[in-house]
This record gives C-alpha cells, structure tokens and sequence, in this order.
C-alpha cells in the first residue's frame, strides 16, 4: 500500500540502514526522506491527487497528508499548517475525505498520528523501550523492526480469527507488539517521556433519533448528492473523464447516475464476474442505457486466484483479509490503464447505510459462529482460542450488530480488502459521508427494513436507477412486492442451493470452479506446502488442517486459512 512511515529508537543502527520497504520504492512513486541517527520520517505514494497528498516541513514542524481531502475550509497545505498553530491537532478532526497522516513537532517533540473515520488509509503503530515505530504497512513496519534486530512475537488470537473469519478483529495484527490505529483517532507520542495516549474523535453510534419518514428521505437526498458532488468534483479538477466500478448492485449504479443527473459526464465503468453472471448481464444494462464506456472483463476461469498469490494478493493488504475477497478487483484493475484517471469511484458499503445490517436484538454469543466473513465457521470450538473473542461479543451485545458491521466487517475487512486498489489507484464512495452515516445510524430500524428507505428515496429523487434489474431480485426494484418477495425468494432458494452445493448464480462461483479436480489439487498443494514449512506451532497447524478440511460454501475456509499461513510466513519466516 502506498504511505508513509516513521521510526523513533534510542539506538539506531548506522544512518544508512534507516530504509522503510515500502511497497512503492523504486517505481514512479512521490518520495520523501527526512532521516539522521536519532530518526527516519518520509512517504512513497502515487503520484496522483498532487494538490491533495503532501509531505512538507516548515519552522521545525513537518505534515505529511496522505488521501483524499473534501475538507471545505482546509484546502491547500498553507490551510493545514495554519490550522495546526491555531488549533493544535485537533484541527484534524474536521478533516473529511480518505485519509491518513502526522504531524511531527520539533519544537514540542511529539509526534501526532491521525486517520479517518473509517480507517480507509491504515496505520500501524509499534511502541517500546526501544522507541516509537509507525507505518502505513504493516509489512514495511515488521521489516524493518528486523533491520534493527527488534524482535517481536506471533499473535496467536489474530491467526485464528483470520482461518476462521477471514480478518483480524479490533486493533490486531499477526505481531503482538504492533496494532492498528483506530478509526478516527489521533495518537499522541511524546518523544521525551516516551509515553503515547490515542484520542478518539468519532464514534458510531447505536442510539436512534425522532424524524418524519419524508424529512429522513430528503435529508437523505441532500447529503447523498452534497457527497457525490464533492467527491467527482474532486476528480475533475484533476482530469475530465471518470472510471467507476459497476455491477449489477444497486451502490455502484446510484453514485454513477446521480452523478450524471448533476452534470458529470465521459464516465467509462469497469465490471467483472462470470459472463453469464446476473452480476455481469445486468451491469451491461446500465452501462448500455445511460451510455457509459464499458468495460468487462469476464472472469469465466479461476486462474487469476493462483498468479502469483503473494505479491499480488497478500502483500498489498498486509494479509489481513482473505485474498481471494479482493483478487477479482484487483486484478482487473491491474490489467487496465488508468494513468489518466485521478482515482476510481465505487458504492461501497451503501446498503449498509440503509438498512442491509440492521438486525434488532442479535445475540452475539450465541452467533458468534457467523459474524466473520466466512459466512460461517463449523469447527466453532476453536472460537475458544481467541481469547479477546469474548470481551468483543460482549462489546457489540451491548451496541447492537449494525456498529459492529461498520467497525469490524466494513473497517476490517471490506475497507482492508479495497487496499489492494491503493498502488495503483485511490478509490472513494459517496457512502463514506460522515454526516450521511451519523444521519443512516440514528434512522429508526423500521424505515431500514428491507431497505426500504433506500428505494424511496430513489424513487422520488432518482428514479432512473430503479430502471434496471437488480441482482439481489432478478428484477427492476420498482416496487414492495417485487423487493421483499424477490429478495425472500432469492435468499432461501440460494441459501438451498448453497447448502447442497448445486450451481446458483454468482459473479464468482468458486463453488463451481473449484469441483474441477485440478484446480482442488493446486489449492491442496499450496496448503500442504505452506503448512510443511509454517512457522506455525504444530498445535495450530493441525487445528488449521481440521479448519480446511471441512468444506463451507464457497471453500471461504480454505483461502481464510491459506491467507493465514502466508501471512505468518511473510512476518516470521522470509
């Protein structure tokens, strides 16, 4: 992933060792460094969105700023540093956009990390006798803390999680000693007392507020346009065509044509799935009716998920999601040429936003078999393993499963698995909105049922987009009955044909794919070689095998518990 990094040690070893592997060396990335023998502070990113990402030094105090920024009244890099004399860090907390960054203050000696509400831009962080680590790479972060011979430990509860949930919960990464900044957070470190203390300045909230259906609708409508103008405004002051993702979803389809309807234009989409896929047919409906310039690229054969899995897949993520989640987008992004475009817009998580995750009253504990994104997990007694598992469940049975979607499904796995896009190209949603989401979370459950608020809205607002087929139906989501119907029908006849693994419709139906005997055998055979050679304890490497062996849907077991052994492999072994 594209980032910055910064390392703060009582002993260095000699100046010329200070060298951060960050995933953009050596290619036409932006790159600065500032190091001596007390520290090493610098970045390599796209270059791309110049005038937002920065890293600049004056009177003693250094900003660096890595995304997108949307902020209104703090633009330009004179605006940060501005900002920061009158306000201190805190200023930070009115930053809108995709971001992450630092501030580092000579003249206070401190060091401030900061990131969004979202965590879209990560940052990992390692603290110590030694010193002070960070990076925005997980795996640049535990190379070099081997360059100065720091050792560090195996995290035994994230291994797990990721064989069985397919991602790391909470702040874990596979090493003990270093974590994940928080979602809207600040760290504070102070370089003379050695002591660090994180500021949280968002919180989702569960608690719902009194609104009229048709204020919800509109306010909706005002926030969701209001974002969709900023963020492809933003592109166009960098070049006049767009790229979007697309599909046959509704979240895609609805940042595109309401874009349209407030002018923007030369909008070329890409899709990609199965070429008889539903996912694929219906995306081309879209892209043919509102004269988009499409793109497909079918995916008809799984060959792409065994191209080079580690520098393709798990290194660009840091092997915190399960690779094959982000596999079909980030290699058809790789295979295209988007020099020209300044970053690619998405949908992403809008139906979490109305309604796809509000489930009243769930009880964690006794579904904590299927809270990963796994689906599900059959062998459930090695849920026991993890032991922070159980202060987590009892943390959400409190808050309610719609917080828990957007702080451990969306920021830990949906948002980490879009990282693979990051060196090559930004990616932004309007659904990202603070103020949107602030407004969706304190919605009643009863407007979000079935989605329904969604629907509304586009239909008094945009109805366009209810012209085309929905995937989720099969249908034009034009009606009640046709939404809850079809969506009830498409759930349980898809949920049978899952279970008895028959053939349903699916942009990548790796349950179809993966019934071809040679293909099971070059699985089979990068899980045997992995597991031999794992540094693994042997108690862990037969509970693993117990794990791939026993087949869910999708075979989502055995790429979770693949991404696991390369992953440790990767941060212990190479």
């Amino acid at each position: 992933m594209a980032g910055f990094y910064g390392a703060f040690l009582k002993n260095f070893g000699k100046e010329s060792e200070l060298h951060f592997d960050l995933s953009l060396r050596n290619t036409d990335a932006i790159q600065n460094d500032i190091r001596d023998t007390k520290s090493a502070i610098g970045r390599s990113v796209l270059n791309k969105l110049s005038k937002d990402r920065f890293f600049i030094t004056k009177n003693d105090i250094t900003i660096c700023f890595e995304g997108i920024n949307l902020s209104e009244n703090i633009n330009l890099f004179t605006d940060f540093f501005n900002a920061y004399l009158r306000r201190g860090i805190n200023f930070v907390k009115d930053l809108q956009g995709s971001f992450s960054g630092f501030v580092y203050d000579r003249k206070l000696k401190k060091i401030f990390l900061f990131n969004d509400h979202l965590s879209t831009k990560n940052i990992f962080y390692f603290i110590s006798n030694e010193g002070f680590v960070f990076s925005s790479e997980l795996l640049a972060l535990a190379s070099f803390l081997k360059s100065q011979q720091i050792s560090y430990t195996l995290d035994s509860d994230a291994v797990y999680m990721m064989a069985l949930y397919g991602f790391l919960l909470e702040d874990s990464t596979y090493i003990k000693e270093v974590k994940k900044l928080p979602f809207g957070s600040i760290l504070i470190y102070d370089l003379e007392s050695r002591k660090m203390n994180i500021d949280k300045y968002y919180h989702f909230s569960s608690e719902k507020k009194v609104i009229k259906y048709s204020d919800a609708i509109e306010r909706i409508n005002t926030l969701v346009e209001k974002s969709v103008s900023q963020i492809w405004n933003k592109s166009s002051a960098y070049a006049p065509k767009h790229i979007s993702f697309l599909s046959g979803g509704m979240d895609a389809r609805t940042n595109i044509i309401i874009a349209k309807n407030l002018g923007f234009q030369d909008i070329r989409t890409i899709t990609f799935g199965q070429s008889n896929s539903k996912d694929v047919k219906y995306a081309q409906q879209i892209s043919s009716g509102e004269k988009l310039d499409g793109f497909q690229r079918f995916l008809d054969h799984p060959n792409y998920l065994f191209e080079d899995i580690v520098e393709n897949y798990i290194k660009p993520n840091d092997g915190l999601m399960m690779y094959q989640t982000s596999a079909h987008s980030s290699s058809t992004l790789k295979s295209i040429d988007t020099t020209s475009f300044p970053l690619i817009h998405t949908g992403q998580i809008g139906d979490l936003l109305f309604g796809s995750f509000a489930k009243e009253n769930y009880d964690f504990f006794k579904n904590r078999a299927s809270i990963g994104y796994t689906g599900f997990v059959k062998e459930s007694r090695f849920l026991d393993k993890i032991a922070c598992l159980p202060d987590i469940l009892k943390k959400y049975q409190e808050v309610g499963y719609e917080v828990y979607t957007y702080e451990q499904r969306v920021i830990n796995a949906t948002l980490v698995g879009d990282r693979s896009l990051n060196n090559v190209i930004d990616n932004y949603s309007p659904f990202f909105d603070r103020e949107l989401i602030n407004l969706c979370l304190s919605l009643p459950n009863k407007f979000k049922t079935n989605q329904m608020i969604y629907f509304d809205w586009l239909k008094k607002h945009h109805p366009r987009v209810l012209d085309y087929p929905w995937d989720k139906i099969n249908m034009k989501p034009n009606s009640k009955f046709k939404i809850v119907g079809g969506m009830f029908i498409k759930k349980y006849v898809n949920g049978a044909k899952k279970y008895f693994g028959l053939e349903y419709d699916s942009m990548n139906p790796y349950h179809i794919w993966l019934k071809d005997k040679l293909l099971m055998e070059r699985l089979d055979g990068i899980f045997l070689e992995e597991s031999e050679n794992s540094i693994l304890p042997r108690e862990i490497i037969d509970d693993f095998k117990e794990i791939y062996n026993n087949n869910i849907f999708e075979y989502r077991n055995k790429f979770a518990v693949i991404t696991a052994l390369i992953a440790t492999r990767l941060y212990f072994l190479d």
